[in-house]
């Protein structure tokens, strides 16, 4: 993909200020500080000895190359063929396939760790009650106060059309909940695909995810046994409602300020323009798992819905233009959000949205770090081949340490 290596380009030649920071540094010093870099050095090999190899740089394979699907079998392929009600039967399969996938990959014992609840909306307009999956930690917390370390928001990703909070991820939920020792609340917000503006069911995602924010500072921290320090992550489609719906708390907030509990956002492989940046555009059919008129399919999708819950009231349609800051969080004013780190592989379409949005994250006064993955695809370190590829996994593990920091940060001091 030539518009990959040109992106990478462009934005190393500006000059926003770049800062390096240590493996063993805390958090970023000061604010608006921008640092892009990769992880590792690409090996043919994951067998590194230091006779070869510099032992202080860390190394890594090249990750597995998803073969490339049948055009027919392209999500935009189904839709435009065959149409919705077919999409809707595929996003129904992948559900069933998540189903199967969950039993191979959670025991029992740790099924005991999951439950399921109910968040009361922060809306009049969406519905009553957000539904939400709550993973808890083995491990008892280490500190007199005998509570855990905090609160991680989870928001899935699926391009708005599939997914959910349990079957999808509970595996990783209960990875993240683990290593970091919090509770993490995955939210299980309205796909495009399920539901009909005709039997009266509220299309509201945003709001959605903004009424498990508005529970977990009122209430999360006393209900799970944690401190009231929050972090929040979320991937693919999940980055890009997470971000709306930060947006809309702090919006909400004295002086337009977040409230200091929450430490840090992971953003991976985000959506960020709905109008489609150019890597994704140039893209077309090429990448896989997914590729550009994939994304660029289901992101018409959640706008065509957003447009129709718009127009409830039959008055005719309220226009909203695709840039408009409450579809694309790329346009939106980022002041005042907490630190980030951006997740994105060099071979995803996506790779100009998290490299133009970190730039922008930045220049609106925020501390950013983005990490790119050689050879990652769209959901390295999440699901498809690369998800337990040598890369996919400490890519993972890249996002919870930078978590940990920020969680580590608040709870010693």
């Amino acid at each position: 993909m030539k518009q990959l290596s040109s992106s990478l380009l462009f934005l190393s030649s500006r000059s926003i200020g770049i800062m390096k920071m240590s493996s063993t540094s805390n958090s970023f010093q000061g604010k608006g500080r921008i640092w892009t870099h990769r992880p590792f050095e690409i090996t043919p090999s994951s067998t590194i000895t230091t006779t070869t190899t510099n032992p202080t740089i860390s190394h890594c394979p090249l990750p597995r190359k998803t073969p490339t699907p049948a055009l027919e079998n392209r999500i935009h392929s189904v839709h435009q063929s065959a149409g919705f009600e077919a999409l809707a039967q595929l996003c129904q399969s992948k559900q069933e396939f998540y189903k199967t996938q969950f039993s191979s990959r959670v025991t029992a014992e740790d099924a005991n760790r999951i439950r399921k609840c109910k968040l009361p909306s922060s809306s009049s307009s969406s519905r009553e009650e957000v539904d939400a999956t709550i993973y808890l930690p083995k491990s008892k917390p280490d500190d007199d106060t005998k509570l855990l370390h905090g609160i991680c928001l989870h928001v899935h990703g699926g391009g708005w059309i599939w997914g959910d909070s349990q079957y999808q991820v509970a595996h990783r939920c209960l990875e993240m909940t683990e290593m970091m020792n919090v509770a993490v609340v995955s939210v299980e917000y309205s796909l495009a695909s399920t539901l009909s503006s005709d039997n009266g069911q509220i299309f509201d995602p945003v709001n959605e995810v903004e009424s498990a924010i508005d529970w977990i500072e009122t209430t999360g921290a006393d209900e799970l046994n944690t401190k009231s320090v929050f972090v929040a992550s979320g991937e693919s489609s999940g980055a890009h409602l997470l971000l709306l719906s930060m947006l809309k708390r702090r919006d909400r907030a004295d002086g337009m300020v977040l409230p200091s509990t929450w430490k840090c956002l992971n953003l991976v492989y985000g959506f960020y323009d709905l109008s489609g940046s150019p890597s994704v555009r140039a893209d077309g059919n090429d990448s896989s798992p997914m590729c550009g008129n994939e994304l660029l399919c289901m992101a018409d999708l959640y706008y065509e819905k957003i447009l129709q819950e718009n127009n409830r009231d039959g008055h005719g349609a309220k226009k909203i233009d695709r840039q408009h800051p409450s579809i694309s969080p790329m346009y939106a004013n980022l002041s005042n959000l907490p630190p980030a780190l951006i997740s994105v592989g060099t071979a995803d379409p996506l790779i100009d949205e998290s490299l133009f949005f970190a730039s922008r994250y930045s220049l609106c006064g925020n501390d950013i770090e983005t990490v790119l993955y050689e050879g990652g695809e769209h959901g390295i370190g999440h699901f498809g081949l690369q998800e337990d590829d040598e890369m996919g996994r400490r890519a993972r593990e890249y996002t919870l340490q930078f978590m940990k920091r920020y969680l580590k940060d608040r709870v010693d001091s």
